[in-house]
């Protein structure tokens, strides 16, 4: 599906109470820490993200993707700089953030050091699949959002723009590389199993930091995403979209959802 956005760079600030960052979501510490571990991936993610894109950039012959690529990096070079005064206010507020962070960076370097360029570019792919239909739910679930403290809102409001923005941006250029549909579904069952992995992990530790660690809480944590209201249950469909052969994340056309906020947040552009 040829829908062509360019990625926009823009330059918000979010200042963070710092009385809220246990219980800043009004369902409690369990949904506060699955989103808190969220945010402690975007960084090094991030990093690994325009890592992967960048080494195709030479490769690209479309100068249009070559300008989608560029706005990308600076996309997700500044989400990685919001997220990591977020995770900051984290550690601030006594979570074992260094040593979380640590151990992301580690897991990435052995990805560098183990996988081909393409495995890492699929890799890639596969978690913008992941925070491409989570930020589509989070703007169509306004039970989600409202009961977020505002300002932290508006940060996850404002990153899940412009992670839609730019959803295409890193498929597009596997597909230009000729990456190959195997590598792409088996690199995704892989990534799947590992990233959820590592968020129970994370959630577990973050919530043995401050003394609320319960095998009863994380499954009231689960019934939270699985059941009732059940984001990640309902998140399976679009999940299970990508690995279709044909697949491409613009057949979810969710361009008209985006625009009133791109339109509100215009006076940021850079």
């Amino acid at each position: 599906m040829a829908i062509n956005i360019l990625p926009t760079r823009r330059n918000l600030r979010f200042k963070l109470d710092p009385s809220k960052a246990l219980t800043w979501h009004q369902d409690g510490r369990n949904v506060s820490q699955f989103l808190n571990t969220l945010s402690l991936f975007f960084p090094v993610g991030e990093r690994f993200f325009i890592d992967s894109v960048r080494h195709y950039q030479k490769q690209l012959n479309d100068p249009e993707l070559v300008q989608q690529v560029r706005r990308f990096i600076g996309q997700e070079a500044h989400h990685g700089q919001e997220h990591e005064a977020f995770n900051q206010w984290l550690e601030d507020k006594g979570y074992p953030v260094s040593e979380t962070l640590r151990r992301l960076a580690d897991g990435l370097t052995a990805a560098r050091q183990g996988l081909s360029a393409r495995q890492q570019l699929a890799m890639t792919l596969a978690l913008e699949h992941f925070t491409a239909i989570m930020a589509n739910q989070f703007l169509t679930m306004p039970e989600l959002s409202e009961q977020m403290h505002p300002e932290i809102r508006e940060l996850f409001i404002w990153h899940a723009v412009e992670e839609t923005e730019h959803k295409a941006v890193a498929f597009d250029v596997y597909q230009a590389v000729d990456g190959g549909y195997w590598n792409r579904v088996m690199i995704m069952l892989q990534v799947t199993l590992l990233f959820w992995f590592a968020i129970t992990r994370i959630t577990w530790r973050n919530l043995k930091s401050e003394g609320n660690a319960s095998l009863g809480r994380m499954l009231r944590g689960y019934w939270w995403l699985l059941a009732k209201p059940g984001p990640l249950r309902k998140l399976l469909p679009e999940y299970l979209d990508y690995f279709r052969p044909g697949f491409h994340p613009w057949d979810q056309n969710n361009r008209e959802l985006i625009r009133p906020l791109q339109e509100s947040m215009a006076k940021y552009e850079v």
